[in-house]
């Protein structure tokens, strides 16, 4: 059962769960109860928050100063009693991420030198939907010629920036999608769902490296995720420029003004552009760009 701690004075309660997720942002118990009695209340004094919140004086003035050395309370020294106002759960998020964000630009910094080798052989699982994507980024990111994606309709929106940036630097891009969009750059096919009640994510970088994910509905639960640098990667880039070239096919035949011609040279550009390399490639070129003799 959830205790709530409660300011009487103002009718402002804290749950143990919001404690817990400031906790999170590296405050301690008696300094997440303070800030949220700050944020309620303020200008208060640091003598009132202990009212406000029970706790001793000598207590509250503590947790205090170390709200201010960790920035999220400003003193007020204008007035002879010194007061306290509080800056908001966003404005301090804000502030975190810029620091996260600072801290890994210098870390890769001092790791530039490092050698990074190729992908690796074994077969990794993810624990948890921001690791998922996070390697997803990261994927996106150290792409050089071409990234392969199959993936619902929430999951592109999340990774559309990254995937437009991607392009804009020359990775050609392929996306499989479950309802019609525009990615900047990308070669979108619509593609029918494949039967899974949530949302799933499949990606293949550079015919090397892959990612498999399923989640919940609204992206909420991870089911399952792995991640893989092994013999599977290119197979899987060829399936899903078969996969392509199939539903392209189908789109374009679905036209009521499309001759097998236009059909032809339609799929000829997307061979064209996405073929694999391999000893057959030439051959299937050639029907597709000068027809059957």
């Amino acid at each position: 059962m959830a205790v709530l701690l409660t300011f009487h004075k103002q009718g402002v309660c804290m749950s143990t769960s919001v404690e817990t997720l400031l906790s999170g942002m590296g405050l301690s118990g008696l300094e997440a109860e303070v800030y949220v009695a700050v944020l309620s209340n303020p200008d208060c004094t640091g003598y009132r928050i202990s009212q406000l919140i029970g706790k001793p004086a000598p207590n509250v003035y503590k947790a205090l100063n170390s709200l201010v050395v960790k920035e999220a309370v400003l003193p007020d020294d204008g007035d002879s009693s010194r007061t306290y106002s509080a800056l908001s759960v966003t404005e301090l998020a804000g502030m975190e991420k810029a620091r996260i964000s600072a801290l890994a630009e210098k870390i890769d910094k001092e790791l530039s030198a490092v050698k990074k080798s190729d992908p690796q052989e074994g077969l990794y699982t993810f624990s948890s939907i921001p690791q998922v994507f996070a390697r997803a980024e990261s994927m996106l990111q150290n792409c050089r010629e071409s990234i392969v994606l199959d993936g619902d309709t929430d999951v592109v929106k999340k990774l559309s920036l990254s995937l437009e940036k991607a392009s804009a630097r020359g990775v050609k891009i392929l996306i499989h999608g479950r309802t019609p969009m525009t990615v900047k750059g990308c070669l979108y096919i619509p593609s029918v769902t494949e039967g899974f009640q949530g949302e799933m994510l499949v990606m293949v970088a550079d015919a090397r490296e892959y990612l498999i994910c399923f989640m919940s509905s609204g992206m909420k639960h991870l089911h399952k995720a792995v991640w893989s640098g092994n013999f599977v990667a290119p197979c899987m880039h060829r399936s899903y420029l078969g996969k392509a070239l199939f539903y392209k096919t189908a789109m374009l035949m679905s036209e009521s003004d499309m001759s097998l011609e236009k059909l032809r040279m339609e799929v000829a550009e997307l061979w064209k552009e996405w073929g694999y390399h391999s000893s057959d490639r030439g051959a299937l070129a050639e029907v597709l760009e000068n027809g059957c003799r």
